[in-house]
């Protein structure tokens, strides 16, 4: 988290199996409205390897509804609806991701590689997200014509954007 200038909360529920109680959910919600984050990104719904992946997608797509409270008066405090994405999977054909949002990360490439380095655990990673990086740069290219971008991750929105015009 220090290596991109953010901080961490750990939760401390396990992992493979991830076991989330109502309690979860509601701790997670009340740290969204503290918070109000614009983005909210998770893991896809889907994942046939790791059964903790869809667990942790439904506990943060619970807590983002709560947050929320789809958007009409409740009563109890709201924060505005974040945009709502998944991340790419490292077997996204698997998990039935499909790319909607490129984001441009040529600039903090070295950030997201220090980030990498300081995870010890699924050291493989590090090798695949940083060709994925390249490749999605390499797509991000082709959809904008900007010749600088280089490195790339690729998002699913899970929730239609609205735009003033086309």
């Amino acid at each position: 988290a220090a290596a991109v200038g953010a901080t961490f909360e750990a939760f401390d529920l396990g992992d493979y199996p991830l076991r989330i109680r109502d309690g979860d959910v509601d701790r997670l919600a009340g740290l969204m409205r503290e918070y109000a984050p614009h983005v909210v990104l998770t893991h896809p719904d889907r994942d046939p390897f790791n059964p903790d992946h869809p667990v942790a997608h439904a506990a943060v797509a619970t807590a983002r509804q709560l947050t929320a409270g789809a958007g009409v008066s409740s009563g109890f405090r709201t924060a505005l609806p974040s945009e709502f994405l998944v991340f790419e999977p490292h077997q996204p054909e698997l998990c039935g991701f499909v790319p909607t949002v490129f984001v441009d990360i040529t600039d903090v490439m070295p950030a997201k590689q220090e980030a990498m380095a300081a995870m010890g655990a699924q050291g493989y990673l590090r090798e695949y997200y940083t060709q994925r990086a390249d490749q999605r740069g390499n797509h991000a290219r082709r959809v904008t014509g900007d010749p600088a971008v280089r490195q790339a991750e690729a998002f699913q929105r899970l929730i239609p954007n609205v735009v003033g015009s086309l």
